[in-house]
Formats: C-alpha cells, structure tokens, sequence
C-alpha cells in the first residue's frame, strides 16, 4: 500500500464537518401580532420570552373575603408554552398568523384546600367607637393582614404587613394615643385595634409572640394587658411555631359594630 493511498483513506477530515442549519420561521409569520418571519428560532425564541413577559397571567390564590370572611375561589393563571408555540412558529405556512399556545395552571391554594383548613383560633373585639375615619382605618388594615400566609418557623411581622398610614393609602384621621398619653388626632387611628386583635387570636393559637408593646393607657376593646399598640418603631410580631403554613383571615362585621380575626391551618402544609 502506498502512502498516498494510506494517507487519503485516514481518519481524518480534509475539510470541516458542516455544520446544522438554522432552521428558519417561513417568511411572513406573525404570532400574536409580532413578525418572526426569516428569523432564526434563537430570534424567535426571545420574541417568545418577551411575550411571555407581557401576556403571562399569574394565578391567585383562594382566600377569605375583606367584606364577608366568606371563601373566595381561586383564579387559574397561564402561562406561554414557549416550546410548543416555537414548534407551530417552525411548522406554520407562509404568511400566516400562528396563535401563541397557552397552558393553565392553578395557584398553591385552591378553595377546596381552603375548604379543608382548620381553624386554629380565633378573636373578635367590639367596635365602641365607629367614627367614619376610625371604622375605614380598621376596615383597611384587616383587609391588608387578611389573607396573610405565614411559613412554618416564619415571623409575621404586622409593620411589615400593613405599612405606614399615609393620606395616600387611604387611611383618615381618628383618635390615637399622643405622647403624652392624651387622645389627639392622628392618620391610621383603630390600626391598634386590628393588631390587638391580631395578637389575641396569636396567643390563642399558642404561637410565640416575639415582640408586642402594649398603650400608654388602657383600651375597652380588650381585656387590660391584652392590647397591642403598633407605630413606626412598635411592631407586633410572633412565630409560626406550628408545622402548618398559617392563612389569616380579618373582617369587621357587616354591621360595622365588632371585628374578627382567625388563624388557620393549610392541609398539606
């Protein structure tokens, strides 16, 4: 055998391996009301993730009513299936107009889980003075703890939770406790009313209460030394102690005359 011979039937390549095409969307293809056509499915594969960005649909968990404490049922989300619309993107006709492939998808709670939660505790208070600025201040901070989920081991912060009583927000003047320990005027007055009764049905629940501050004087919605003031450098926290993630549930009743606080266990948590 000659060398000639041996050296052109060798393993090795006289020029390069060629390498794969991009396969390309046929010409003229739009999906919702975007031209792909010509591109590559790199370039369409971020037109895609980009419309996913702007047209995905989270779900919403089940949970109780602001207004009635009734269960609310969950709202499905969707989300863009980025694979299974590049494949109609790739197989589409010329000029056509391919329709984004969507799948549904539920939340972490649906209403039969919620169904299902066993109530841990529960506190109500009686609502003696229902100013209109006082009764819209409580309606509005049970509305933003209810709902809330709280982590086995996690804290539940009430500061956190509600934030600042601004004008912005919503919130109104009403009375509150001064300095001074004098009533006086002030945004978010009847907020100390949703976590005294927040921290009520806490303790009810055997839950570690890590940092509570009580009034500079006593309050007629609750037993004496069962109050919980809460301002910008007072907080109400406690820890979730039990092996359930924790839902809350706050509503001041229909008559506006008492409020409600619960605690319950998620199956499966």
């Amino acid at each position: 055998m000659s060398v000639g011979l041996f050296m052109s039937t060798g393993c090795g390549l006289n020029a390069p391996a060629p390498k794969p095409e991009s396969k390309l969307v046929p010409e003229g293809v739009i999906v919702a009301g975007q031209p792909v056509g010509g591109m590559s499915a790199e370039e369409a594969g971020n037109v895609l993730t980009n419309l996913a960005k702007a047209k995905d649909v989270p779900a919403v968990n089940a949970g109780f009513d602001p207004v009635t404490g009734e269960v609310m049922p969950e709202r499905p989300g969707q989300r863009l299936d980025v694979a299974a619309t590049m494949s109609e993107l790739l197989a589409a006709g010329a000029g056509s107009s391919v329709t984004p492939v969507y799948q549904p998808f539920l939340p972490d709670i649906t209403r039969e889980a919620l169904a299902r939660a066993r109530r841990l505790s529960t506190y109500t208070t009686p609502i003696l003075d229902n100013s209109p600025g006082r009764l819209v201040n409580i309606r509005l901070t049970a509305k933003l703890i209810n709902n809330a989920l709280i982590d086995p081991g996690q804290e539940f912060s009430f500061n956190k939770i509600t934030g600042e009583p601004t004008a912005a927000r919503g919130f109104q003047s009403a009375a509150v406790f001064g300095d001074n320990g004098e009533k006086e005027q002030g945004l978010g007055g009847g907020m100390c009313q949703v976590s005294s009764t927040l921290y009520n049905a806490a303790q009810a629940a055997e839950l570690k209460v890590t940092e509570r501050h009580p009034h500079s004087q006593p309050v007629a919605y609750v037993p004496q030394g069962k109050d919980a003031t809460t301002y910008t450098d007072k907080d109400l926290r406690f820890l979730n102690t039990t092996r359930w993630r924790l839902i809350t549930r706050a509503f001041v009743h229909e008559e506006g005359s008492k409020l409600t606080v619960d605690l319950w266990a998620l199956p499966g948590a």
